[in-house]
């Protein structure tokens, strides 16, 4: 990396209490509408008494992860990040091995056997009697050492960062996502399909291999549907999604330039076919 000193040179801005200290302050005046902190009143919470330490280590921040605005001090969207993951525990939280019963039934043996397990920061939905690993996806430590609705979390996470991915645009870092309809089934690929898109960042390590039907289950066509049925899409969790999952609702044309998925609501369908770029060409409801 041909700026690795640039880069080391941030890391060590932050790497100091004090100035974590004046990241979190402006994060809490953020969340309490404080669009920014007087020098003052930014001093004082900090609870730093000497003002030529205080301003040097205020100095170290700003331009990078702080802006100096007319009425005081605010944190830049890369102070934002920084401060989100500390408080999300990416840096310091240790969620260790949990295990608890997930709902819905396993879309290769039709069991409700499905059990959720956390290890080594991504969380697993398994089946207990086929022994399929049916979703997985990475997941902060906090919110599943601290939070009792932690796979519901864990759902609407996933779907949206899915959902992102599937625009065309990185949930980590905004940048534009690459899409590539590809065979790979990689270790950290989801689903029994035979056919993934491959969603890449062009900018950061994201990156996601996804079932059509997990990649179009938040299109209006796919909600639409669900909603004429009055079937409610948003209470059933992704893993409970056998169309989104299982190769039995997918088929492919001959030269691998489209995907084609059912999704069956009682006696209906809705039929989508998705071009390899992962944009969908036509919608057609059967009944």
């Amino acid at each position: 990396m041909d700026d690795s000193s640039e880069i080391g040179d941030i890391l060590a801005a932050i790497g100091n209490e004090r100035r974590i200290a004046i990241l979190y302050e402006l994060q809490q005046a953020y969340r309490h509408d404080e669009s920014s902190l007087p020098y003052a009143t930014l001093k004082r919470r900090v609870g730093i008494r000497d003002s030529g330490n205080f301003n040097y280590h205020l100095q170290q921040l700003v331009g990078r992860f702080v802006f100096e605005a007319d009425d005081g001090y605010a944190l830049t969207y890369a102070g934002r990040k920084i401060v989100s993951a500390l408080s999300a525990g990416i840096f310091t939280e240790r969620a260790g091995k949990r295990r608890l019963d997930a709902s819905g039934t396993c879309y290769a043996c039709g069991e409700a056997a499905l059990v959720a397990r956390y290890e080594q920061e991504r969380l697993y939905i398994t089946c207990q009697a086929c022994g399929e690993e049916v979703f997985h996806a990475p997941f902060p430590p906090a919110p599943v050492a601290q939070r009792d609705d932690r796979l519901h979390a864990f759902e609407v996470w996933s779907r949206r960062w899915n959902a992102l991915a599937a625009t065309g645009t990185c949930p980590e870092c905004g940048s534009e996502m690459n899409t590539t309809l590809t065979t790979q089934t990689p270790m950290t690929s989801i689903g029994n399909v035979s056919h993934r898109f491959l969603y890449t960042c062009t900018n950061c390590w994201a990156r996601v291999y996804l079932p059509v039907g997990c990649a179009v289950r938040d299109h209006p066509s796919v909600i639409g549907f669900h909603a004429s049925h009055n079937a409610e899409l948003d209470t059933q969790p992704l893993w409970n999604l056998s169309w989104a999952l299982s190769c039995e609702y997918t088929t492919f044309d001959s030269d691998h330039s489209c995907v084609h998925l059912r999704i069956p609501i009682e006696t209906d369908e809705l039929h989508l076919s998705v071009d390899d770029g992962g944009t969908i060409v036509s919608v057609a409801e059967v009944g």
